[in-house]
């Protein structure tokens, strides 16, 4: 029900950013920086793609594979010492720039935050986190006073989600609850 990238930045300005990919230092003497992406969208980190580092607008020149991890080469930084200065940085996409989603799909920075209500109107807590398992995503919600609970991302489970109202309503099955 939700897809990457599962990490949001901070708001600038006005326009809410996303994280795409968070830099770990440099590879190599020409300033290419090992990246750990955040997307499951493997476009974003190919060489002409533009995007955000730092604050500005880079496009990525090259990018490299050794050990399956992606070596990004970002225009502005030639050397070893430019890289060195991009070391914990994110990548970062306008929010805008996501591709629209099928109805009842949602990005994982839209659900967290959500507070949790049942079809009974208890109110459970906030969704915190979205955790990927082979069968189907799990929500992690976060209870006052009560232990957290993960709820499978099902369709005889989550009945709605509503963005505007910052509310998932769930039917719980019988037992989820319990602990």
């Amino acid at each position: 029900m939700a897809d990457r990238p599962d990490t949001s930045a901070p708001q600038t300005r006005s326009v809410r950013r996303i994280a795409v990919g968070r830099i770990n230092g440099p590879w190599g003497l020409k300033g290419h920086v090992k990246v750990t992406p955040l997307t499951s969208n493997p476009e974003r980190l190919q060489p002409g793609a533009e995007l955000i580092v730092n604050g500005e607008r880079r496009h990525v020149l090259d990018v490299a594979s050794p050990k399956g991890y992606p070596c990004v080469l970002f225009d502005g930084f030639y050397n070893r010492n430019g890289a060195e200065t991009l070391k914990g940085t994110l990548i970062e996409i306008e929010e805008a720039e996501l591709p629209d989603l099928e109805p009842d799909r949602y990005y994982v920075h839209q659900l967290i935050g959500l507070q949790v209500v049942t079809t009974d109107g208890e109110h459970l807590g906030s969704l915190e986190d979205v955790l990927r398992t082979g069968a189907n995503d799990v929500y992690l919600v976060k209870r006052r006073k009560a232990k957290d609970i993960l709820i499978p991302a099902i369709a005889d489970v989550i009945i709605r989600v509503d963005l505007e109202a910052g509310e998932m309503l769930i039917d719980p099955l019988p037992g989820l609850l319990d602990g």
